[in-house]
């Protein structure tokens, strides 16, 4: 019997896309205060600094996925704000943004629910695409709240995995040196935070009863720690919580995606 302090799989729920990784070898839980940094290391190389940037553009793309699938759907309003000028001072352009959220706020009383990425176009500059959970705002009243330039509204109708969509615009910059130290996206504090578990036999629960429409991506790499990963990421037809399984039935069971009934490709987890 595998020790309560491991687990193999880790299924993340984010609403109506749900993720499942698979390890090859058994994931000890440890806690947060255990975990060894960098603080106090005297010296850095450049390539192992190139590869924690990589490292965490990889976590800040899976964090927007996962928020933006949890919170956002295609009746949510998807917005680019550009700068008319060249501009391309992230700190400047940060602090506008801020500008721009407390004139929403005032236009309709409050502050949405949303989540902005940060993109660098050809240029240099800087542009923010904004998913938000607002009423219709004509775009000529969003250009006057913005104040800096054009400003349009991107049809996401067809769009069945919005998280995947919006990392799209962050996968191609995020490792601008502009962005060393500074946020790629923000969010509002009034966001649901997607779910996870590592308990076996909740995870076949979840399994066993979700109406998959499609298999959205599966792929598998080594780790040096944890064996062969196997990540699989599935789009339901409608969402689902953790909630609705905390009583699961006795004789529910799910055989694991593996092997030949998905189809994997090589590739890096969380890519697209």
């Amino acid at each position: 019997m595998r020790p309560a302090s491991c687990y193999d799989r880790k299924l993340y729920i984010c609403g109506s896309v749900i993720e499942l990784v698979e390890f090859g070898l058994p994931v000890v839980k440890t806690s947060k205060n255990s975990r060894v940094g960098r603080a106090g290391q005297s010296f850095t190389t450049d390539d192992v600094k190139l590869s924690n940037r990589l490292k965490n553009v990889g976590r800040a793309c899976q964090n927007v996925r996962r928020i933006v699938n949890t919170n956002f759907s295609t009746s949510s309003k998807f917005v680019t704000l550009t700068f008319a000028e060249n501009v391309t001072d992230l700190r400047f352009a940060n602090h506008e943004f801020g500008k721009f959220l407390k004139r929403l706020k005032r236009y309709l009383g409050y502050i949405p629910q949303y989540i902005a990425v940060v993109e660098f176009q050809k240029r240099g500059a800087i542009h923010f695409h904004v998913l938000m959970n607002c009423p219709y705002i004509p775009v000529e009243v969003l250009e006057r709240l913005w104040g800096h330039g054009f400003v349009k509204i991107n049809a996401i109708d067809n769009v069945d995995n919005l998280g995947a969509y919006v990392t799209k615009y962050m996968t191609k910059d995020n490792i601008d040196e502009r962005l060393a130290g500074q946020k790629s996206y923000f969010t509002s504090h009034n966001l649901k935070k997607p779910e996870e578990t590592t308990d076996g036999e909740l995870i076949d629960e979840v399994l066993a009863a979700a109406d998959v429409e499609r298999v959205a991506y599966s792929t598998e790499f080594d780790s040096e720690y944890y064996g062969t990963i196997r990540y699989t990421q599935l789009v339901l037809a409608s969402p689902v919580t953790l909630a609705d399984f905390r009583s699961p039935p006795e004789s529910r069971c799910f055989p694991p995606l593996w092997g030949e009934c998905i189809p994997l490709r090589p590739g890096r987890a969380g890519s697209y």
